[in-house]
């Protein structure tokens, strides 16, 4: 059965290394992800070909399952999440906010709200426009995960900046938005 070589390996070694893996041994998608990030080179003589990769974790999965407890657990821990996994659990991690902006357009509009977001540390994600006759929608998905400030003050700065310019705003962290279009 070939090893497979999991992130905890990659992580526990120096950035710039070189892992040398046996032609058979199965490297999971993290492993790979941890191995960029690190700068570590993963090489192989020969490079194993797509189906008996496929062959091997599901044979290294088949004798997991169909084993003692004891192999469960040494098996467990090597076995990393597949990439849409780990593509949902950053979804989750994010930190998003929705502001949507209306009223009477006039010159700067965009500039002074993106530039107090830039201020206070947000990171502007999607920005949407809309101008109808003399008035303007914005609609602007800001990543606050790296704010300078809490949260309730980011958003009642920006709410402040936005009244000043005799505009209305609502502000909502996306987790309220999702709620709201679950109901």
């Amino acid at each position: 059965m070939p090893r497979v070589i999991s992130h905890t390996e990659v992580e526990a070694l120096s950035e710039g290394a070189t892992l040398t893996v046996e032609p058979d041994a199965l490297v999971t998608p993290l492993a790979l992800e941890r191995a960029r990030e690190k700068g570590v080179t993963v090489a192989r003589d020969p490079a194993p070909t797509e189906e008996s990769l496929i062959e091997a974790v599901v044979a290294k999965l088949v004798g997991s399952l169909g084993g003692s407890q004891a192999e469960l657990t040494e098996v467990g821990p090597g076995i990393d999440f597949c990439q849409m996994c780990l593509e949902q659990e950053r979804s989750r991690a994010r930190s998003r906010a929705v502001l949507t902006t209306t009223g009477k357009n006039q010159k700067g509009i965009v500039a002074r709200v993106t530039g107090r977001i830039a201020d206070l540390g947000g990171d502007i994600l999607d920005i949407s426009q809309t101008l109808v006759g003399d008035y303007c929608t914005m609609i602007i998905v800001v990543d606050t995960a790296s704010l300078d400030v809490p949260f309730a003050s980011f958003k009642e700065t920006l709410e402040a900046e936005i009244h000043e310019m005799g505009l209305q705003c609502m502000m909502m962290h996306e987790d309220v938005v999702s709620s709201l279009h679950r109901i």
